[in-house]
């Protein structure tokens, strides 16, 4: 067998385990102390794949089988009042001797093992709120509350708060791998809108979707989107609506178009966007009012930037930024619907506009909208577990910002251009970043400019 001098799978195996490890001393103690939890039980079930099992440091060879009736394998962290937290895996051997865990046992022991330990409080992996906090089916939970038998089936709660500061409380390593994986998604999204792969004339929105979804699998990456996201126009000074709506789309000279892209590595994922616009003949920078719409919405990204801080709920912190957006001179939409749940951006900001009270006399402002929603070990904010500063995710509005929160720092900015009859562009500006004593620093170069294409 041919010698490597870097085997790239046990480096990634072994910088898993290290997060792994770094957070249950760091992570899990404050996660479940701050929401008074004694005893944190994970339920997972051979042959149905559970959203924590790269952070519990699950496979399906960990979950010892059953002869008949599935199997459960339970992850147990007991907190017994010293500085670590104790974890014990019962139908399951196989991270013995990784550091870890401190115990392992049979799925039978469940019983006598919690009533060892007494606990008042457990917290199992059943939420109506967070996706990656269900994954306890209703057979799995009848199996689970007879095991552990009346007396401590009664102090069963959701594990959905533990979980999310569990996986929201960041750790070095994570941090580190984030940066990392923030700066290829930077890298690949503007290469893919570029001329080395847009081609003027030729190229399709399609055609580059599938052209950064082949690079991912060329870094040996799957792509974590299963849908197609394309390109998107959001101004043509040559077609309709109706034309740049369809993925065979053609790109034109003066077609101004965003692209919204991430992808999954090492348990975390990247969510951010860039805007690219295809210059006209004989042109040799973006039209002036173009320009003033992009600073504008750098400008009100610093605004964002300085109005987040550790310490605040996300519902407190969204009225701070709305009240600092005004005052910076911009109009502030905060949308209560969901843009791609509620019938569409066009009908989610006119009501919020209406909802504000906006006047025709404010009509050159900058129209101002914000979603920094949670992502980490997904970039989906519809599943991702953690706080979100928007106002169509008020299910999150009570949950505090805490250091280390790593998020998708993204506003929209809504401006009139002149050189286009006063029409509107709606600019997405979104990179991750991260959440620490000293404010929101950015995990790698953010967005400056719009991208140029000849």
């Amino acid at each position: 067998m041919p010698h490597r001098e870097v085997n790239e799978f046990r480096s990634r195996w072994e910088r898993l385990e290290l997060i792994r490890r770094e957070k249950f001393d760091f992570s899990l103690p404050r996660a479940m102390r701050d929401n008074n939890v004694d005893m944190w039980i994970h339920v997972m079930k051979l042959g149905n794949p559970d959203a924590l099992a790269k952070d519990l440091g699950a496979g399906a060879d960990v979950l010892a089988p059953q002869p008949s009736g599935g199997s459960s394998g339970y992850f147990i962290f007991t907190d017994r009042g010293n500085d670590r937290i104790e974890r014990a895996i019962l139908g399951g051997e196989t991270l013995r001797g990784d550091g870890g865990y401190d115990l392992f046992g049979n799925e039978e022991d469940l019983r006598e093992f919690v009533k060892q330990r007494d606990p008042k409080t457990i917290a199992v992996n059943m939420s109506g709120r967070i996706a990656v906090g269900d994954g306890l089916s209703h057979t799995g939970y009848l199996r689970l509350t007879e095991a552990l038998g009346a007396k401590y089936a009664a102090r069963v709660i959701s594990a959905e708060q533990v979980i999310t500061d569990f996986r929201d409380r960041r750790v070095i390593g994570e941090i580190v791998e984030y940066g990392k994986l923030g700066e290829v998604t930077r890298r690949l999204i503007e290469r893919a809108l570029s001329n080395e792969v847009i081609t003027v004339g030729k190229t399709t929105l399609e055609q580059v979707a599938w052209w950064i979804k082949d690079e991912l699998l060329d870094l040996g990456i799957e792509p974590i989107f299963t849908k197609l996201f394309m390109p998107a126009i959001l101004y043509s000074s040559k077609a309709s609506p109706e034309e740049y709506g369809s993925p065979d789309y053609v790109f034109r000279r003066g077609d101004l178009f965003q692209f919204d892209f991430g992808f999954e590595f090492m348990n975390l994922g990247s969510d951010i966007k860039r805007t690219a616009y295809v210059l006209h003949e004989g042109e040799i920078a973006i039209p002036e009012g173009l320009q003033h719409a992009w600073n504008e919405g750098l400008r009100a990204r610093q605004v964002l930037r300085d109005s987040i801080k550790v310490g605040l709920t996300t519902g407190e912190t969204l009225k701070t930024i709305g009240k600092n957006f005004e005052a910076a001179g911009f109009v502030f939409v905060n949308l209560v619907g969901d843009p791609g749940f509620s019938g569409g951006w066009a009908k989610v900001w006119a009501e919020a506009l209406e909802a504000r009270g906006f006047s025709e006399s404010e009509a050159e402002k900058t129209q101002v909208s914000t979603d920094c929603h949670c992502v980490g070990n997904t970039g989906d904010s519809e599943i991702e577990a953690g706080p979100c500063i928007s106002g169509f995710r008020p299910a999150v509005h009570d949950l505090v910002l805490k250091p280390n929160h790593i998020f998708a720092f993204e506003l929209f900015a809504n401006t009139a251009v002149p050189e286009w009859d006063g029409f509107r562009v709606r600019l997405g500006i979104e990179d991750n970043a991260i959440l620490t004593e000293h404010g929101v620093q950015f995990l790698y170069p953010p967005n400056e400019r719009i991208l140029l294409l000849h």
